[in-house]
């Protein structure tokens, strides 16, 4: 496993492929520049007037034809060397998010809005996620029974009553869980506990 976290490899991505674009976009210009110059050079004396002085602009001519497909050549390089990185890269988040590939997660709190995108987040990852609000409308007591099916609790200590936090602690010291508790509720908190865990990091 990688060392790398998925958001790591994400931003070193799109780095890389800002560096890409800009590698192009300069060589696209000296191509550019290449082709215009060649343009420019004016066609070969004829043959009678080789046979004066030979003809200095063909061997002109062949310079800039031959700095030409060197350009070319190397944008292509280049190009295929981007595009070999960014698929590296998206295997790494892949090999990472597989890591967590059909685990069940309960997430006890929080904030109702969050919950449809919480979930989302935990099925990129292959993971289940149970919800529950930590007792605004279900009962305390339903947690006791979520808790033997789940791998591991997670608790955004900002989003979540103190009753519910304590059943949570006790729950995850009797069924021998993993108690997570998140900074607070918001997405990012919860995505970067999980990739901490494609990562074998421990877990409170």
């Amino acid at each position: 496993m990688t060392s790398m976290t998925a958001g790591r490899a994400e931003a070193l991505l799109k780095a890389a492929i800002a560096e890409r674009d800009r590698r192009i976009a300069d060589l696209e210009r000296q191509l550019a520049a290449l082709r215009k110059q060649m343009a420019g050079v004016p066609a070969p004396a004829p043959v009678e007037a080789a046979a004066a002085a030979p003809a200095p602009r063909s061997v002109e001519i062949t310079k800039v034809k031959r700095r030409t497909g060197e350009a070319e050549r190397k944008a292509m390089r280049e190009k295929h060397r981007q595009q070999q990185q960014a698929r590296q890269q998206n295997e790494v988040r892949d090999d990472s998010k597989a890591a967590l590939e059909g685990r069940s997660f309960l997430y006890v709190g929080g904030r109702d809005c969050q919950v449809a995108h919480l979930r989302q987040i935990a099925s990129s990852y292959g993971a289940n996620l149970i919800h529950h609000d930590g007792g605004l409308r279900e009962a305390v007591s339903r947690i006791d029974n979520v808790l033997p099916s789940v791998d591991c609790v997670f608790c955004p200590i900002d989003c979540i009553s103190h009753d519910a936090c304590i059943r949570v602690k006790t729950g995850c010291k009797k069924w021998e869980k993993a108690f997570v508790p998140l900074r607070n509720g918001s997405k990012s908190s919860f995505e970067r506990a999980l990739q901490s865990m494609t990562q074998g990091d421990n877990v409170q």
